[in-house]
């Protein structure tokens, strides 16, 4: 089974990478409420972008 380094990761997934890094700081962070709030909203423009990008992939 071939494996991906963390940065050919990135390479090719940086939406996906970004989703992750944030899901990964929401819950380190999370003694931290306001360090929180402020990630539930960036997970949630991290989606938007997402589905963004996906529509128009759909429609090419």
């Amino acid at each position: 089974m071939l494996t991906m380094s963390e940065e050919d990761y990135k390479k090719l997934h940086p939406v996906l990478s970004e989703v992750t890094k944030t899901y990964v700081d929401l819950y380190t962070n999370r003694p931290n409420e306001e360090n929180r709030e402020k990630l539930i909203k960036l997970e949630a423009l991290l989606h938007e972008k997402l589905e963004t990008i996906q529509k128009a992939k759909n429609e090419q």
